[in-house]
């Protein structure tokens, strides 16, 4: 017979079992749907079915558990092989698998607005990425300045688009949406906005197409920099 592989028991006598892996993988589930301020010592452990005792066994404070909470969000990501010969699919790779990541735990990603994290915690992770895409980047024939540039456009049109257009459909389960919702146009039913009301007649493409344009915008500021080379 072929060997099978044991899983952890997830209780013992009735009672859970913790590791640490199990406690950030919490800590990391309540930051995504809440953010971090929501993952205090009492509450994970509520969450985890143990006394705040017990989680002490593993971590020494509730500053530790951010941090390997965080921690195991960035282990998790995976980017794609960047090739600058084909730099504009490379582009978009990257792209989608940062959407995957801040899609999978989307209000973790305001950890640097709830938390004061000293700079001793920053993940290796962001840190060689970084310098991954940045040197993809330049081996597609940008300069140093315009892939920062470039570096900084994607970052935050990724994490606005996760925050502001996929979270909140992926709550509603919308695949599309409008411009603005029909009950803010009748409490405003005064006001003289005939353009934006005749906009607001037209579906917005779904979340997929749009970051796919939002994409398109990053290749085309990419490709304006190496025709002014």
């Amino acid at each position: 017979m072929p060997a099978t592989s044991r899983r952890r028991p997830v209780t013992r006598k009735g009672r859970p079992v913790l590791t640490r892996e199990g406690i950030a993988a919490k800590a990391l589930e309540m930051a995504g749907a809440q953010g971090f301020r929501s993952v205090t010592m009492r509450a994970l452990a509520a969450e985890l079915g143990v006394t705040v005792r017990a989680l002490y066994n593993y971590v020494e404070d509730r500053q530790e558990v951010v941090d390997i909470a965080v921690g195991l969000m960035l282990d998790s990501w995976d980017p794609p092989a960047l090739h600058p010969g084909t730099w504009e699919t490379s582009v978009a790779d990257y792209a989608r698998s940062l959407r995957e990541l801040y899609r999978r735990w989307p209000r973790a990603l305001l950890v640097s607005l709830d938390e004061d994290a000293p700079p001793a915690s920053v993940h290796p992770n962001r840190l060689v990425q970084l310098d991954r895409f940045l040197e993809f980047l330049r081996g597609a024939g940008l300069g140093l300045p315009a892939a920062l540039e470039v570096h900084r456009h994607l970052s935050l049109l990724v994490l606005s688009f996760a925050l502001l257009v996929d979270h909140p459909a992926d709550r509603a389960g919308a695949g599309t949406s409008t411009l603005v919702p029909d009950t803010w146009l009748k409490a405003h039913a005064d006001l003289d906005i005939p353009t934006l009301r005749k906009a607001a007649e037209l579906p917005l493409p779904t979340a997929d197409v749009q970051f796919d344009q939002l994409v398109s915008a990053v290749v085309i500021q990419i490709r304006s920099r190496l025709d002014t080379r």
